[in-house]
């Protein structure tokens, strides 16, 4: 679930509303959606780390779900300082910010899927 979210949030959704909506109702949509996304995914993650501890042995996947949620939740923080950024015209704070949530994104991304990768295997 969480890849499948991600990649079509990150691949469909946020690049087509950059080209279909102007920049000003663009901003507005996004700014409520990515909070969204990042809680979202830390719930499916927290979930999935609950259910491990409680009916799998399988140590590696446990630390996976909980790394997945602890880096969507910063995500999910950081946003409101990410949107401040942008309001008060600091641009340097804000690529900053942006970025980070981008490489975590793609962390979580590149982890749960190595989860569905590996899963069978260790099983």
């Amino acid at each position: 679930m969480i890849v499948g979210i991600t990649l079509f949030q990150s691949a469909l959704v946020a690049p087509a509303i950059n080209k279909l909506i102007n920049v000003e109702d663009a901003s507005v949509f996004l700014r409520y959606i990515w909070p969204k996304f990042f809680i979202i995914i830390a719930i499916i993650s927290l979930a999935s780390f609950i259910i491990l501890i409680i009916n799998s042995n399988q140590n590696l996947f446990k630390y996976i779900s909980f790394i997945s949620f602890v880096l969507m939740l910063v995500c999910y923080l950081i946003t409101p300082m990410i949107n401040e950024a942008k309001d008060s015209l600091n641009d340097q704070l804000w690529t900053v910010l942006h970025l980070l949530t981008i490489i975590l994104t793609f962390i979580t991304l590149i982890i749960n899927t190595l989860t569905i990768i590996y899963w069978k295997s260790s099983s």
